[in-house]
């Protein structure tokens, strides 16, 4: 059985998929962007901070 994923610790899903996945004991997270949760904003233009933002975001889903 496939069970849906969600937080709101991270982004909501821009299209028709979810933030994951868990089927069979393993999870399949989307991939995701640099945006601020509570925003919905782009974190900022530094390569940088966008990337520890996505970080997060996986994070917060796992």
């Amino acid at each position: 059985m496939n069970k849906v994923i969600y937080t709101e610790k991270a982004p909501a899903a821009l299209g028709p998929y979810s933030q994951a996945i868990e089927a069979n004991g393993m999870l399949f997270v989307s991939g995701q962007i640099p945006f601020v949760p509570e925003t919905m904003t782009l974190v900022s233009d530094d390569v940088k901070a966008q990337t520890r933002q996505s970080l997060e975001n996986v994070k917060a889903i796992v």
